[in-house]
């Protein structure tokens, strides 16, 4: 037999067994990668027809938040904080910047219900939902913040608005309830005081809860 290209010949026209080999490898390979292109190309289109897909934010965008009550708006970046936002553009104080970095909970606001740390959370998400901070909490005597006072809860105050919103947001979550202290300390663990008054605070939640029962 004749060989051609160094390879065997395996029929009429003098075909090798390398040149056939060769152009099946590239064949196969050119139908998984047009295969893969195409799965690529649908998944596009369809995120961009989806209804319901992620909104793509850029510049500066005019944002309205409910805050404790009130709509108050402010032009901010995409990726600005609640915690910026609320400081630095809405003139709402009471949650603290201390890490930064979803740590201490110092930052503690309550967005539809749920506690949540607002140095990591971007403020374009919180758009129609209802955002409390301690400013908006009663403070009378049937108020986690007067509870908090009575007992002590707080030296430095950095943390204090934090626990006082975690308090609020762990009682609002479980109401008619007298929760032990080991509820409470479930309830509050993602707080973290650094002058130490976790029987005040622990005390302070127990004496609210027994309020807010009663009330």
């Amino acid at each position: 037999m004749a060989e051609h290209e160094n390879g065997t010949s395996t029929g009429r026209g003098g075909h090798s067994r390398r040149r056939f080999l060769r152009g099946s490898g590239l064949a196969a390979a050119s139908a998984v990668l047009t295969s893969q292109a195409n799965v690529a190309l649908d998944e596009a289109k369809a995120e961009a027809q989806a209804p319901d897909g992620p909104e793509a934010l850029s510049g500066d965008v005019t944002l309205t938040l409910q805050v404790d009550g009130r709509e108050l708006s402010c032009v901010v970046e995409p990726r600005s904080t609640l915690l910026d936002t609320l400081r630095n553009r809405l003139d709402v104080t009471g949650p603290k910047r201390v890490c930064d970095r979803a740590s201490c909970g110092a930052c503690t606001v309550i967005v539809d219900g749920d506690a949540v740390y607002s140095c990591t959370t971007l403020a374009v998400s919180c758009k129609g939902k209802a955002i409390e901070t301690v400013e908006g909490f009663e403070t009378g005597e049937g108020g986690v913040p007067h509870a908090f006072h009575q007992h002590d809860a707080l030296m430095c105050g950095y943390c204090t608005p934090g626990f006082v919103t975690a308090c609020k947001a762990f009682l609002d979550a479980n109401p008619g309830k007298e929760p032990t202290l080991e509820d409470v300390k479930r309830g509050l663990d993602g707080n973290i005081c650094r002058c130490g008054t976790y029987i005040g605070v622990f005390e302070a939640a127990l004496a609210a809860a027994k309020t807010m029962k009663g009330a």
